[in-house]
């Protein structure tokens, strides 16, 4: 129904209206359909339980935070501290459902495409993602040869990472020697393998979504707008 670029529009204009709305209801509605459509759709249950858990401490330190706090009486600063925390899930759950079904390569040449973004911005993007898989690999390597040379490096020290600094810009250099030969120039024409244009039915779930939530927000109670 919405191509990536459109997911991420939705995802970024209902951001902008949770942070700016100070409404408890609202928050618990959209958390409760955003976590029965991941569901829906099909999320590993593992990494929905990590969701869950990534996002409890910052949750409980926003609510504790505005609770101990905020100005007004005991009702309003609880209010506030629920709405703070429910906001940390809600943001955790909508960033969940974009990209669950949108892989980042899809998401960065779409983006491309449709807001004509560099290519050497994007395709950098996409081979630093491609690199994360190497870099987990490269620490273990880097990890057991020192081991067995009779030292231990661990994750907290520096020159764990170090090493795996030298070996990524071995990386780069392979990567742009790479794309030289493949005939890649910074500002140069390029033809696409696979396009990714705007759906009209896209604009129309976005504009249909706002008209909804906007009306939500009338209907509920304990709404206050951010000034």
């Amino acid at each position: 129904m919405m191509n990536a670029s459109q997911r991420l529009f939705l995802a970024l204009l209902l951001s902008l209206e949770i942070v700016l709305t100070n409404s408890l209801s609202f928050n618990v509605i959209l958390l409760l359909f955003f976590n029965g459509l991941i569901l829906y759709q099909g999320l590993p249950l593992k990494r929905y339980l990590y969701c869950w858990a990534v996002g409890f401490i910052p949750a409980i330190g926003s609510f504790w935070s505005f609770y101990l706090y905020a100005q007004g009486d005991l009702s309003h600063r609880l209010h506030v501290g629920l709405v703070m925390g429910s906001r940390v899930f809600l943001l955790i759950f909508l960033g969940a459902w974009l990209v669950n079904k949108t892989k980042e390569a899809v998401l960065l040449q779409s983006l491309q495409q449709n807001l004509h973004l560099s290519n050497t911005f994007i395709y950098g993007l996409i081979a630093a993602l491609n690199f994360m898989p190497r870099f987990k690999q490269a620490f273990q390597n880097i990890q057991a040869a020192s081991q067995m040379r009779g030292v231990s490096l661990h994750w907290y020290q520096p020159t764990l990472y170090f090493k795996a600094l030298i070996q990524a810009i071995q990386w780069s250099e392979s990567l742009a020697m790479a794309m030289t030969a493949h005939g890649f120039q910074e500002g140069a024409e390029r033809s696409v393998y696979q396009t990714y244009p705007y759906k009209k039915v896209g604009f129309a779930w976005l504009a249909l979504v706002l008209i909804l939530t906007i009306g939500l927000l009338r209907l509920l109670p304990y709404q206050h707008m951010k000034h």
